[in-house]
């Protein structure tokens, strides 16, 4: 099998990026598909082997092309479950295109991050059911995750010296066909140009815009440190205790907000 893997985090525009290669119907199905709200696999009950053969069939079209979004915390959930780095995994058996995406505008990023997480909206195909409340503590948290997970893909693919090609979400906006291009050079594929109007609008709007002005008011005269650690201290669980027997990492786990 051949595809692509998407480094990345929430909120960098790879739904609209999806939602221009996805109707192809032969650049693969993007999405997060090693969650398992997404797949609907529970990795408990699978094996490594099985968890990888039905994660690659869900994010594949008819031709056997495939196109899964990878954030930090996906390569941590499988680590944990499996003891693997699953793009070594991949890697190792198929065809693969590393893409990175990056978006520029952080601050942008962490409010559309922090609005999604209050409304468990993630895409702007249909219309707002839940109003989101302004929340300056989740914004910073937000933004420095956003900042530990970009981190975390420039140490690792320069680490593993693995071929990436690096894409920014700014310099797509205008002209988003070098991404399609890429793909599709890649699987081999002419497409259709029609594809570049997608159904998937982007959410930034104008109540952004006041949070980030009231955001930017408060980040000068507030004590944010607090907001700024990779996560909560580990819970006094049984869980975690049976984790920490055994030398398995705590929840919660870093890349979390």
């Amino acid at each position: 099998m051949r595809g692509v893997l998407i480094l990345t985090e929430g909120r960098s525009g790879s739904n609209w990026l999806g939602s221009l290669t996805n109707p192809t119907g032969t650049l693969g199905k993007s999405s997060e598909w090693v969650d398992k709200s997404i797949s609907g696999i529970n990795p408990r009950k699978v094996s490594c082997d099985e968890f990888v053969e039905r994660i690659l069939k869900l994010a594949s079209t008819e031709n056997g092309f495939f196109s899964i979004k990878l954030f930090p915390r996906h390569i941590h959930q499988f680590q944990i479950y499996y003891g693997k780095d699953l793009i070594k995994y991949i890697c190792d058996s198929q065809e693969v295109l590393l893409l990175r995406l990056t978006r520029l505008d952080r601050l942008g990023q962490a409010i559309s991050f922090c609005k999604a997480l209050q409304t468990g909206e993630w895409k702007a195909t249909t219309g707002r059911k839940n109003t989101p409340i302004y929340d300056f503590n989740q914004i910073c948290r937000c933004y420095f995750m956003i900042g530990r997970s970009y981190d975390f893909w420039s140490n690792y693919t320069n680490i593993t010296q693995l071929k990436v090609v690096n894409f920014i979400y700014e310099d797509l906006l205008e002209d988003p066909t070098a991404w399609v291009d890429e793909i599709a050079n890649f699987a081999g594929i002419t497409y259709s140009k029609k594809i570049l109007r997608p159904d998937t609008q982007i959410q930034r709007n104008a109540q952004s815009e006041v949070w980030r002005d009231q955001f930017l008011r408060e980040i000068s005269s507030s004590e944010f440190l607090a907001q700024t650690t990779p996560s909560e201290f580990p819970r006094r669980t049984i869980t975690n205790l049976v984790r920490f027997v055994f030398g398995r990492q705590m929840k919660p786990v870093p890349y979390s907000t």
